[in-house]
Parts: structure tokens; C-alpha cells; sequence
């Protein structure tokens, strides 16, 4: 630090040594943030909650026998060893929780106390519900055997595993609150009781592994909810750190909230004894982070992110001051940086030379004038000419001073000798940012007064929304958004043109060709994954796990064709296109504007090869939602459609299968199903008026409902008016919704009778709807193997043969099902190239 010091530091920012004094400092009193690492910690305790639910669920025989085993080895201890260890966890979860509560009671931390009490509510509901709906079944047999005998301060068996997930969401909850040693101190007291009561045999392994992921998730939830104090360096403690590396302050002001950069620390205007203006920028281990998450969102999504390994915050300040220096010495306008220091334990700040500045994007539309952003491209192509990648380059961190000089600032992601996508990225970024306030064309000729046109083209490939991530992308997406919204003012029910949606980078692409005159470019290949990587792998699993077995019955379906009405299975082969014209007349009906039905149908077909690699129709909801999103509608009124289409599709099954089951009379056997509504009832109700009371009796729930709730079900029931005044889209739905299942009876109709069964149409649609009833709550893709299974006990049930009914329901869905695979993915590779999704 004393290198920088003795470079950057001149005697006007210094003074005299001997006139320091007390600094004024105005700050604003403390504020509850949330912080990065409660979103991780929920993340993870999220991902280990939901693995131990999946172990003990989907391996319920295999952990059961683990479980016992480390039981019986538990067992295998002395008496009175294990009598030691049960007394010392419970003496430890009865001591440690109580001197908590009375530290913060004495120390009269109610904000605390509000966050560890509904915490630690919030866990044992989790945990309880968990363990009673999920859990439970998979405990090993052996356990309450191993508590006869045992005793310790309380009844053997305590704590239980819901006091264990009350206890860790009270620690997580507190922790803001607690100093380093003495947060990590009840950590491990917390994550040792839960081992030595497993050792102990006091808790079942599995549970006390949920218990402890639950407390985290629940005690990170009430943080992000309710917030907590900051982690930041306080403002006396920055001045005092200031004066120590030679800075005496006559005034340290924190700048207002609009004038602060998201996730960059706490801006200070400073002035020196001298006379000097300084501008601090003090970042905490709460803004790493936050950059955290930044890299990690860049290394899952691109392939080559070239990010930097994890920084302190003073090897993060200093990082940035080196950058600034070089960026000076390229010839750009950029802050001028005095000095990065460390203050307090594990913060740190970095001091420019303070000027009146306002950022880019907070300027009037008349003040953008075209010298202005001349300059900016000006100082960008000295840094693209270097190779210094600024990898944040957007109109918030280019200021602009009072007499129209702008100078770029926030290096602190920069990097030098940079590779070409990072450099084309940054000219992306901006330029993508600037035509947000003026327009692509105008953006883009003003790039073009500042660059070279080589450079600027060199940056056509990189013209995409994957070279945004963060603040950007989302800018150019809410700007895509109000001229979709706009676009579609005044013109309702009119015609959508499939890939019409407005995209801004597309047509930044168009202006950049056009005024270079350069020839088009493919968009470079950033995705680390894509549809074909993420279908294969579906695909794979699809061949491993439920395509293979359905071949173990091919040779008695090959046999039966020898003897089969060919002409009546040539009549079968329509039905596959006549259901997807039915899906397109659903779709058309649960949306207000006009589709054209062409590229509808085609996007239903790649929909149903979505569908049958992915349960539950889940890939093929997804695709036409972003159908609809690229015809220009709005999310909301999109996603209203979609939730409609289920939904109709739904109930049209209900009352198809009830019109079938009603006529063929109702006299077979049927399938019983006992679902245990009561085992469910209450822990869904508990969780619910929790999840409840955080989003609904909290600020930042409250403003989630005002700013994202209320406005997506807003559009929602728009759409869902506009449908029920149109009696013709209210026809277009019920011909879809109840032609899919109907068209699909006739061709199992068909398919029976082609191998010579004798079965009146009726009962064939009441076996089919009885075993699609039961296939749809199967979770796998189109019901594969549980609707085949379904069909051949219901066409046998009534009377078909065996051979003839398993040969008939294979050749149905071979026509009907494995037919559209081939067929939908030509489809959705046209509805690619063509732009539809």
C-alpha cells in the first residue's frame, strides 16, 4: 500500500500533517439490507433439503438400510459412553438456544428478536412437515429399539429433529447480529449436536441432515424477507482509515440512494483539510458477494467467461486502481485514482479525485447529444485499442461532468489483454444501453464517430442477449417489453406475426451492417448449453430408462401385424396430425389476439416432441409460452394462455372420461386409489400461511406482490376477459380441449379393431380415458410405459384378448406416440431457423 501512496498521493489531496481534526461526517443511520450470502446459504440448504427428501423418497430400501447400519453400529457402543453423549447434546441444546435469547434480550436487540423467533417457527414447521410427509417411512427399524434403556439430563429421543431445525434457523437468523467467533461457535455447536446425535442414536442420520438444511433455509428466508443490518463499514470507521493512510477529511457525506451503484459498496463524497474532493467507494465481503453470483450466472451460462478467481475486497480495490491507471494511460477519460486501502476487518475502499458527475443514464433525453456520445465511443475505442476490457460498460458507469465531458468508471471486472468476445461484448453492452435512450440508429452512428468501422463490426457476432448478463440484459428486455406493449395498443385481436416480438439487438445488428456496409454474421456460439445439448441429454435418458423396456414386447407387436387390417391401420396414421390441429384450436382459443394458424400448428408439433422427453408436458408448456412471448405478448397475458390450455385441457378429460364411463354403464372393476388426504392436509396449510405471513407481513413481500404479483395476474385476467367476450374463441377452445382426447379414442378404436378386437367404440373410450386419468399423474414424458400398462389391462378387463390387446395398444402408440418424434423435431428445428421461438 505504500507504493500507491507515495505514487498517487499529492500534497494538495494530503495537507499538512498536524491539521487534522475531527471530520464532519454525514451518513444516513444504518439501513437493514439483505445480502448475498443469505441467498446462497438458502440455495444451498435448498439443494440439501431436496436431496435427502429425494433419498429418502426415491431410495427409500436402500437408505433405510444405511440408516440401520450406522444405527446398529451405534448400538455397538458402551452404555455409558452413550449415556455421556446424549447427556451432553441435550445439556448443549437446552444452555446454548436459552443464552441466546437472554444475550439479546439483555442486550435489547428486538430487530433481532424478531428475526430468530419466526425463524425458528418457521424451521420446525418445515422440518415437521418434512419429516411427517416425506421422511418418516424411510426410518430404519431399528431405531426406537436403540433409545430403550438410554437416558440422559431429559427423556432419551430429545432433542427431536424439528427442535434441531428450530434451533440451526434461530442461529442463521441471529448471525447478522453476532460477531465472527461467536457465530461460528454456535454453528458448530449446532452441526455437532446434530452429529453426536446421530452417533447416539438419538436422531435418525437422514432427518438430522434435513433438520439442519430446513433451519438454514428457513432462517436464510426470514433474512431476505426482513433484511438485516449491514456488514459494511461503518462511515467512521472509512474516515478514520482515511486519516490513517494520510488523508486528514474535513467532510465525509454518503452520497443519496440514486446516486449509489447496485452492488458496487457505498459511495462517499469526501473533502480534504486542502481543500481537495474525493470520491470513496467502500465495499464490504457482502459485495464480493454479490459478485459471486455474477460469476457464477456468467460460468453456467457462456462457455468461455474468462472470470477471475474469488477476491477479497481489498485485492478487488486494488485490482481496480491498477486498472484505472492503465486505462488513463491509454488515453481514455477515465476516474482518476488516488489510493486503495483496508479498513476495518475485512472491508476496503478505493479513493478517486471527486468531480460533479451524473451517470449517463440518469441524463434528460435532450442532454444525450451526439457529441456527447462521440466522446464516450471515443474513449471506448482507446480501450478496445489496448486491449483493456471494461466487461461492465454501460450507460450507468459513464458519468458525465457539468460541462458535458464524460469519463468512464467501475473497472473493477476489468481486465487487460483481453480475448475478442470479451472486447465485443463490452462494444455490444454499451451500444445496446445507449440505443435504449436514443434509439438503434442513432446509437448506432454515434458508435460508428467514435470507432472504427472494423472494430464496430467486429462486434456483430456478439450482438446477442447472452453477451448482457446482469443489469443490461434486463434494460434491454424491459425496453423490449414496452414496445411489444406498445406495439400492441389499440390494435387487440388483431393478427400476431409469429417472431414479431421487437428486439432490440436485432435490429442493432441490422443499423451496424447496414452503416458499415458489412455482410451478416452468425452470432457466436457464447451458450454453454443449448436445445440440442439439453434434448440429448434428455433424449439419453428417455433411450436408457423408458424406451428400452417398451422393446422386451416388439416381437408379439411384429407377429400381430402379419394378421392385421392393414387398411384400418393406414386409417390410424392421421390421427397423429389431426390432434395437433386440435391443439392448435386450443391454443387459439386461450389467447385475445389472432394467431395464424400455420405456424400454430407447427409449433404444436415441435411442442409434442418437447413433450415426449419431458414429464408432464413441462417442454412443451415452455415452447409455446415462448411462442407466444416472440408473437409480442406479454409475459403475463402468455403465461395465462398456457396455465388456460392446461386447464381446459383438464377438465375436457374429466368430463370426456365421465360421458364415457357413463355410457359404457360403469359396471367394471375399477382401480382404487387411497390417497391419504389428511396425512397432507395440514402440513400444506402450515407451510402455506407461512409462506404467506413472510411474503404478505413484510415490506419487501408486500412490494414483491405490488411490483410482480399484481401486474402478471393483472395481465392474466385481461387475457382471461378478453377470451370470455369472444364467443368464437370460447368455440375455438372447446373444439381443441375436447377434440384432443376424442380424436385420440377413435384412433385406439381403430387400432383395436385393425387386430381383430370386437369392441364396441364406447368401452374402448372408457378404457382409454380411465388409464389416461391414471397415466397423467405418472411423472414421465406422455405417460410412457404407465398409459401402455393402463390400456392393455382395460381392453383385457372388457373383454379383448390378451395378444390382441397388448399388439393393438403397441401399434396405437406406435402411430400415435413414438410417430411424433421424428415429425416434432423437424418441426421445432423449422420453428428455429424460421425465429417463431
Amino acid at each position: 500500500m505504500t507504493g500507491h501512496r507515495d505514487m498517487i498521493l499529492s500534497p494538495d489531496i494530503v495537507g499538512k500533517a498536524d491539521d487534522r481534526s475531527a471530520p464532519v461526517i454525514d451518513a444516513p443511520p444504518p439501513r437493514d439490507v439483505r445480502r448475498a450470502a443469505d441467498l446462497s446459504r438458502l440455495l444451498v440448504s435448498l439443494a440439501v433439503l431436496g436431496l435427502s427428501v429425494l433419498v429418502a423418497v426415491g431410495t427409500r430400501e436402500f437408505a433405510r438400510r444405511a440408516q440401520q447400519g450406522l444405527l446398529s453400529a451405534a448400538a455397538a457402543l458402551s452404555p455409558g459412553l452413550r449415556d455421556g453423549l446424549v447427556g451432553t447434546v441435550q445439556v448443549v441444546a437446552l444452555a446454548a438456544p436459552v443464552a441466546g435469547l437472554v444475550v439479546l434480550v439483555v442486550r435489547r436487540r428486538v430487530d433481532a428478536l424478531l428475526r430468530v423467533l419466526p425463524a425458528a417457527a418457521l424451521g420446525a414447521a418445515t422440518a415437521w412437515a418434512l419429516i411427517h410427509l416425506a421422511l418418516a417411512r424411510g426410518r430404519p427399524d431399528l431405531w426406537p429399539e436403540a433409545l430403550v434403556g438410554r437416558s440422559g439430563v431429559v427423556r432419551a429421543g430429545w432433542p427431536p429433529s424439528v427442535y434441531l431445525a428450530a434451533w440451526a434457523a434461530a442461529v442463521v437468523a441471529a448471525g447478522p447480529w453476532l460477531a465472527r467467533p461467536w457465530r461460528r461457535a454456535l454453528w458448530f455447536l449446532t452441526a455437532a449436536c446434530a452429529v453426536v446425535g446421530a452417533v447416539a442414536a438419538v436422531l435418525v442420520p437422514l432427518e438430522a441432515l434435513a433438520a439442519l438444511a430446513a433451519g438454514g433455509a428457513a432462517g436464510s428466508a426470514v433474512l431476505l424477507m426482513a433484511g438485516g443490518p449491514p456488514d459494511r463499514p461503518p462511515a467512521r470507521a472509512v474516515a478514520d482509515a482515511l486519516a490513517d493512510c494520510g488523508i486528514p477529511l474535513a467532510t465525509l457525506r454518503e452520497l443519496p440512494a440514486d446516486e449509489q451503484l447496485p452492488g458496487e459498496g457505498i459511495r462517499y463524497r469526501a473533502e480534504t483539510i486542502a481543500g481537495a474532493r474525493l470520491t470513496v467507494r467502500a465495499v464490504a465481503a457482502e459485495d464480493q458477494g454479490r459478485d459471486l453470483f455474477h460469476r457464477l450466472a456468467r460460468r453456467t451460462l457462456l462457455r468461455h467467461p474468462d472470470d477471475p478467481g474469488t477476491q477479497t475486497p481489498l485485492t478487488a480495490v486494488e485490482h481496480e486502481l491498477l486498472m484505472l491507471v492503465f486505462a488513463a494511460r491509454t488515453g481514455a477519460r477515465v476516474d482518476e485514482p488516488v489510493i486503495a486501502y483496508p479498513v476495518d476487518e475485512e472491508g476496503a475502499f478505493l479513493v478517486t479525485v471527486g468531480r460533479d458527475a451524473r451517470p449517463l443514464s440518469a441524463l434528460a433525453a435532450e442532454d444525450l447529444t451526439d457529441q456527447l456520445l462521440n466522446e464516450v465511443w471515443q474513449s471506448v475505442a482507446r480501450l478496445q485499442e489496448h486491449r483493456l476490457a471494461h466487461r461492465a460498460l454501460r450507460t450507468q458507469h459513464v458519468l458525465v461532468e457539468p460541462d458535458g465531458t464524460p469519463r468512464l468508471t467501475a473497472f473493477a471486472r476489468a481486465r487487460l489483454n483481453a480475448p475478442p468476445e470479451v472486447l465485443g461484448s463490452d462494444i455490444a453492452e454499451l451500444l445496446a444501453t445507449t440505443a435504449v435512450r436514443v434509439g438503434p440508429r442513432r446509437a448506432t452512428l454515434c458508435a460508428l464517430a467514435g470507432l472504427d468501422p472494423a472494430v464496430l463490426v467486429s462486434a456483430l457476432p456478439y450482438l446477442q442477449p447472452l453477451a448482457l448478463i446482469g443489469p443490461a440484459r434486463r434494460e434491454v428486455a424491459r425496453y423490449d417489453q414496452e414496445r411489444a406493449r406498445a406495439a400492441g395498443e389499440g390494435v387487440r385481436r388483431l393478427a400476431r406475426r409469429p417472431g414479431g416480438r421487437p428486439s432490440l439487438m436485432h435490429d442493432l445488428a441490422t443499423e451496424v451492417r447496414t452503416a458499415c456496409e458489412a455482410p451478416s454474421v452468425a452470432p457466436a456460439h457464447m451458450a454453454r448449453f443449448t436445445w440440442k445439448s439439453v434434448l440429448g441429454l434428455l433424449g439419453a435418458f428417455l433411450v436408457l430408462h423408458l424406451v428400452l423396456p417398451q422393446f422386451a414386447d416388439a416381437p408379439a407387436a411384429l407377429r400381430a401385424l402379419g394378421d392385421a387390417n392393414w387398411w384400418w391401420l393406414v386409417a390410424v396414421v392421421p390421427v397423429t396430425f389431426v390432434s395437433q390441429a386440435f391443439s392448435t384450436c386450443l391454443q387459439l382459443g386461450t389467447i385475445p389476439d389472432r394467431l395464424p394458424f400455420g405456424p400454430t400448428y407447427q409449433v404444436q408439433f415441435a411442442s409434442s416432441f418437447l413433450n415426449r422427453i419431458t414429464p408432464n408436458n413441462v417442454g412443451g408448456m415452455a415452447l409455446n409460452l415462448r411462442y407466444l412471448q416472440k408473437t409480442g405478448i406479454e409475459t403475463g397475458a402468455a403465461t395465462a394462455s398456457v396455465g388456460l390450455q392446461s386447464v381446459a385441457g383438464a377438465v375436457a378429460n374429466v368430463l370426456v372420461a365421465a360421458m364415457f364411463f357413463a355410457w359404457a354403464g360403469g359396471h367394471h372393476a375399477g382401480v382404487h386409489l387411497d390417497v391419504p388426504v389428511g396425512r397432507y392436509a395440514l402440513p400444506a396449510i402450515a407451510l402455506t400461511l407461512a409462506a404467506g405471513g413472510l411474503v404478505g407481513l413484510t415490506p419487501p413481500g408486500r412490494r414483491f406482490l405490488h411490483e410482480k404479483v399484481w401486474p402478471f395476474l393483472s395481465s392474466a385476467g385481461s387475457t382471461i376477459k378478453g377470451i370470455a367476450t369472444d364467443p368464437l374463441k370460447i368455440a375455438l377452445g372447446a373444439v381443441g380441449a375436447l377434440g384432443l382426447p376424442l380424436v385420440q379414442v377413435v384412433g385406439l378404436a381403430l387400432s383395436v379393431h385393425a387386430l381383430g378386437g370386437d369392441l364396441p367404440f364406447i368401452q374402448v373410450g372408457a378404457a382409454y380415458m380411465a388409464a389416461r386419468l391414471l397415466a397423467n399423474a405418472a411423472p414421465v414424458p406422455g405417460g410412457l410405459g404407465a398409459l401402455e400398462a393402463g390400456l392393455i389391462a382395460g381392453l383385457t378387463a372388457l373383454g379383448v384378448p390378451a395378444g390382441p390387446a397388448t399388439s393393438a395398444v403397441l401399434v396405437y402408440r406406435l402411430l400415435t406416440f413414438w410417430l411424433n418424434v421424428p415429425l416434432g423435431a423437424l418441426a421445432l428445428g423449422f420453428v428455429q431457423r424460421r425465429g417463431y421461438v
